[in-house]
């Protein structure tokens, strides 16, 4: 059932689709449906209705599952009745389901793939966070041993100079320490990173 968004005239068309021409041969409820629209039309495919056994003032649509397309090849008459007030508010409730929250197995199952897909871009993001936390902290870790490491080197440097009162291997003092700092220097980069 369907009814035209404008009331000039007042129009319900009814439509009875038939999948198989069993089904058209057996259908006795279509009266029902008829005496309830303006507009009546069966849609069949093709040889499903043969020429003639349409009843009096019901129009004929063609379906075409080879292009997905519907053609009239009858028109249906305008018919001139009163509107059943049971037809209004079974598309009154029809239409409040929709606009209060009714949704379609379409709307539902592009939610669906809408929230499959944020759910696999989240876990993409979450792994390569991960990963990348993974590397700062081994980062820091090799960081830390090489503090560990030069702090070691500095304390037997100053040790050998002060047993043998020499330098050691040209480095001074002043390049221990600016080393020492240097290596502070990049581990509170890391930090900050964090």
């Amino acid at each position: 059932v369907a009814i035209k968004k404008t009331w000039s005239p007042p129009t319900v068309i009814g439509y009875e689709i038939k999948t198989s021409r069993q089904d058209f041969l057996k259908d006795q409820k279509y009266p029902i449906y008829m005496e309830n629209c303006n507009i009546f039309y069966f849609v069949a495919p093709k040889d499903v209705i043969k020429k003639g056994e349409l009843p009096e003032g019901a129009g004929h649509m063609i379906y075409n599952p080879e292009t997905n397309k519907v053609r009239t090849v009858r028109k249906a008459p305008y018919r001139d009745i009163p509107i059943n007030p049971d037809v209004l508010l079974h598309i009154m409730f029809w239409k409040f389901d929709r606009y209060w929250g009714h949704r379609t197995k379409a709307e539902i199952l592009a939610d669906y793939n809408a929230t499959k897909t944020l759910a696999g871009l989240g876990k993409e993001i979450s792994h390569k966070m991960s990963c990348l936390e993974g590397q700062l902290q081994r980062r820091q870790s090799d960081l830390e041993h090489a503090q560990e490491r030069c702090d070691r080197y500095i304390d037997e440097l100053h040790e050998m100079r002060e047993m043998t009162g020499l330098k050691v291997k040209g480095l001074t003092e002043l390049d221990m320490w600016s080393l020492k700092r240097n290596i502070e220097h990049l581990h509170k980069i890391v930090e900050k990173m964090e």
